[in-house]
């Protein structure tokens, strides 16, 4: 808007030295000195250049207002996506670490607490599927907006590969616990193999969610840092063993870690 009523200002300004000029030359029948003729030139070629100056400087803020606007779309799509998968592998998570205490229990009061080996294979299953689902609508959402968020392409992909991997670890435990009896689950062996198993795929799966939040915090200090002059803090894990996205995910070796996997497949 300032740009707007700069430019009537400048183009008014114009009109009143050109009329001016006019009715100068056409009451004396000519200028009445030569200082004047120049000054109006100077003051029309300072118009013109003025003009031209914010006309450019106009069309940058259009291009760089529709960019934010873009990015702000992009960023809620993204954090919305975020949140839902978070979200899901929080409450798988959560199944494995109340997996082991539903066997103790079980083992307590088998009258009023169920083990059913056949219902938890079925809802494992129903994890991996839940699983691929959600990292596939995550990929597809920060691809649609890919050209917002493409200098952060080695985070995601990152992502995806541990998704993967806890993926796999779920498939392992599905067949491994197919194997067992509840007889074999407690045993002092098989308790601790079982406790072993779910704690890992609990562990990984909070990582990811951790990677998650990682993720959102590097796009939100980069859409939006420069805007608010300030940026949001990312996480201080206080075990040294857990890393930040950004610490693990190094664009080169996560380039190598792709290629490795796409040989692997396609052999």
């Amino acid at each position: 808007m300032k740009v707007f009523w700069d430019n009537i200002f400048i183009f008014i300004s114009l009109l009143i030295i050109l009329t001016y000029g006019i009715i100068e030359y056409f009451y004396h029948g000519k200028f009445t000195n030569f200082s004047n003729i120049v000054g109006w030139l100077i003051a029309l070629l300072i118009a013109i250049n003025y003009l031209q100056k914010n006309r450019r400087d106009n069309q940058i803020a259009k291009k760089e207002e529709f960019k934010k606007s873009l990015e702000i779309d992009a960023f809620r799509e993204i954090n919305k996506e975020i949140y839902n998968f978070s979200h899901l592998i929080g409450n798988i998570s959560v199944y494995y670490i109340d997996l082991k205490s539903k066997l103790l229990l079980h083992e307590k009061y088998s009258e009023i607490q169920k083990f059913n080996k056949v219902e938890i294979d079925f809802q494992i299953n129903q994890q991996v599927v839940n699983i691929l689902k959600g990292i596939s609508n995550l990929s597809l959402i920060i691809e649609s907006n890919e050209i917002g968020v493409i200098q952060f392409d080695h985070l995601k992909k990152y992502i995806q590969f541990k998704t993967e991997d806890v993926k796999e670890l779920i498939i392992d435990f599905q067949k491994y616990f197919f194997q067992k009896t509840i007889k074999d689950l407690l045993t002092k062996k098989g308790n601790s193999e079982f406790t072993k198993k779910c704690d890992e795929i609990s562990d990984n799966l909070f990582t990811i969610q951790c990677y998650l939040f990682d993720y959102r915090i590097v796009l939100m200090n980069s859409l939006f840092g420069d805007i608010f002059d300030t940026k949001v803090p990312f996480r201080r894990p206080k075990d040294s063993k857990y890393k930040l996205l950004t610490e693990v995910a190094i664009k080169e070796e996560v380039e190598k870690e792709l290629k490795k996997r796409e040989d692997r497949y396609s052999s």
